[in-house]
């Protein structure tokens, strides 16, 4: 990772919880980005109340509105920092996507079904690869138990 990438992310991360905001607003961003495909534009009319006293009342869900140029600068730089974490990056962005727009936070559940593995143990595995990337951003050389068993 460049130094002036893990520069800037200290700089607007703070501390570990910080920087899983970070990666959770990339992830955000990521789905305000346009599509890879284009698709042909067609045109109609959206669906309207005809009671004038329903409006704020539909189904009707708000868009995301289009990513500014800081959003998708950290975007850029969250993607070049997970790049370092080797196969924990899939891990962070899949629960990084699971958070994105939910009040809730990451849906471990759905997770842990997916990756075929209890919701705890995707949860601990997250939160191990986020303080893996805070110690390679900070440039603190942790050596774990692990490594001293081998």
């Amino acid at each position: 990772m460049r130094s002036d990438v893990a520069a800037v992310l200290r700089k607007k991360s703070g501390d570990v919880t910080g920087l899983m905001g970070l990666v959770f607003e990339a992830a955000t961003t990521e789905r305000k980005l346009p599509g890879v495909i284009k698709k042909r534009y067609k045109v109609m009319w959206p669906d309207y109340p005809h009671e004038w006293s329903a409006y704020g009342y539909t189904e009707a869900d708000a868009p995301l509105g289009a990513a500014t140029a800081d959003e998708v600068s950290n975007y850029d730089r969250v993607l070049e920092a997970l790049v370092d974490l080797g196969e924990d990056a899939a891990l962070v962005w899949a629960v990084a996507h699971s958070a994105s727009r939910r009040a809730r936070g990451p849906a471990w559940a759905r997770l842990g079904r997916v990756m075929h593995l209890h919701p705890q143990t995707v949860k601990r595995r997250f939160e191990r690869a986020m303080l893996e990337l805070w110690f390679k951003i900070n440039d603190i050389n942790v050596v774990s138990d692990v490594d001293d068993a081998r």
